[in-house]
């Protein structure tokens, strides 16, 4: 008897299906859209970052010197004191002239003054496209000296560190040529640079003509006339670095930054209209124009008393700076009549302190005069303000 033999459970081969053509280039296409979209988002990040370090690094000059400047004017000083004001009484038996007190007057042999540069400076009257915005003079004892040994009759000064020094700021367009490296000159391929260029007037302690003869600014034989005024900053424009300038013939004026724009100087006061004061804080100046040696200055609010604001200083300044980048310093530089239509119009505001928001960059539904002429030429910008306690202004009026 035979028994039908067990038939083996065969086991199924495990069938594993590959990725088909269509699916690869799915994949493929897919991948090459997610580094598409990674490589655009690492290039938007790169150039932000460069152009947030060029914006940085183009502005970081103007940073700087509107520090160096604000630092300076804040140690501006008059040194004022008071001063009978006698009349002559009679002859004595002696016959020596006897006087009589009549008053007591501020007296003062400094000055602070500031306004339009064509204005201050007489060789730059009727040039406002080539000297845009204002300028600022006046005397802080900063102890700079020419820093030499005590040799013969030359006086050693390296310690006298309260010195006072005559300064000046203000803008300026023209070219590098007095004070470019020699060797320029003698290649054609790198022609001059023209800029706009915020220039500082610093005489040392040493050369400070405030009280020099034909300088100075109270007349010896009657202390109540001003004589001289102004005269001792008005070298300001000649006295220029050079290339081959040494120790002792050391120029004045010097530029300090590039592409300044226009520098806008608005005395003030604390008062305050809105908060119930009955003049506004610029009344002391409205067009911009202070000199601690005038009574009364242009367009000012008048004073009961004989000496107004003589010889005293704002106890608030008010500065700003407009600066451009590097681009918009070489568009103006390279487009004659771009250049003539911004400094043109720039040139031509400021002139109001009443009109000082509207004239700069205005409110978000009626942007300034200075914002708009910028944006509509293309030129980036940023603007440096801040306002200047000074503490030596002894205020009163």
């Amino acid at each position: 008897m035979s028994f039908p033999s067990a038939c083996s459970a065969v086991p199924r081969r495990s069938i594993s299906r590959a990725f088909t053509l269509v699916e690869l280039m799915i994949s493929i296409t897919i991948l090459v859209i997610l580094m598409l979209v990674v490589t655009q988002v690492i290039g938007i990040v790169q150039r932000n970052w460069v152009r947030s370090n060029a914006r940085v690094s183009q502005f970081r000059e103007a940073r700087v010197a509107f520090d160096t400047l604000t630092r300076n004017i804040g140690q501006a000083t008059l040194n004022t004191y008071w001063e009978s004001a006698s009349d002559p009484f009679r002859t004595d038996a002696a016959n020596q002239q006897v006087t009589r007190a009549r008053a007591n007057l501020r007296q003062s042999e400094l000055q602070f003054v500031c306004g339009p540069t064509t204005n201050l400076l007489t060789a730059a009257s009727g040039s406002k496209a080539n000297y845009p915005g204002h300028a600022v003079f006046f005397q802080a004892p900063l102890g700079v000296t020419r820093l030499v040994a005590a040799t013969g009759t030359q006086a050693d000064t390296e310690n006298m560190v309260n010195l006072l020094c005559g300064r000046g700021y203000f803008v300026e367009w023209g070219d590098d040529q007095p004070y470019r490296p020699p060797f320029l000159n003698q290649l054609t391929s790198v022609p001059p640079r023209f800029r706009l260029r915020l220039m500082e007037y610093s005489p040392t302690a040493e050369m400070n003509r405030i009280y020099a003869d034909g300088f100075r600014l109270i007349d010896p034989a009657d202390r109540t006339k001003i004589i001289n005024s102004r005269r001792w900053f008005q070298d300001a424009l000649t006295s220029t670095v050079q290339q081959n300038e040494q120790v002792g013939s050391r120029a004045f004026t010097r530029p300090i930054a590039e592409n300044i724009l226009t520098l806008v100087i608005s005395p003030r006061t604390e008062t305050n209209v809105a908060a119930g004061g009955s003049v506004e804080p610029f009344a002391i100046a409205r067009r911009y124009e202070f000199d601690s040696a005038l009574v009364t200055n242009p367009g000012s609010v008048a004073s009961n008393s004989p000496q107004g604001t003589q010889h005293q200083m704002p106890p608030l300044l008010k500065v700003t700076m407009v600066a451009l980048d590097q681009r918009g310093g070489e568009s103006l530089s390279s487009n004659q009549t771009l250049r003539q239509k911004v400094l043109d119009e720039a040139s031509g505001l400021f002139t109001n302190a009443a009109d000082y928001e509207s004239d700069l960059e205005g409110t978000d539904s009626q942007p300034g005069k200075l914002k708009t002429l910028l944006l509509e030429n293309k030129l980036d910008y940023r603007v440096f303000t801040t306002t200047i306690a000074l503490k030596q202004a002894r205020w009163s009026f």
